[in-house]
């Protein structure tokens, strides 16, 4: 395992994957910056700040539920 550069049992392309996310991050942060067009496959690859609050409200709201007793769904505020 001395030429790997992930734990085992991930596939390799794991790390590209995470690669190619941070790319198309920064080219977006770069070109919004510079005050140009991002193209569509850039701009969907990444959860923006709206996805970003809707996954903590998920989070709490699982975690406020597994607190309750005999409570088996607690809907999500939008």
């Amino acid at each position: 395992m001395h030429n790997a550069r992930i734990p085992a049992g991930h596939p390799e392309s794991y790390i590209e994957a995470f690669a190619n996310i941070y790319r198309n991050f920064a080219r977006t942060v770069r070109a919004k910056k510079n005050d140009e067009e991002c193209s569509s496959n850039e701009l969907g690859d990444f959860s923006g700040v709206k996805e970003g609050v809707r996954g903590m409200t998920f989070i709490e709201t699982c975690v406020a539920n597994s607190r309750k007793d005999n409570e088996k769904w607690t809907a999500l505020k939008e």
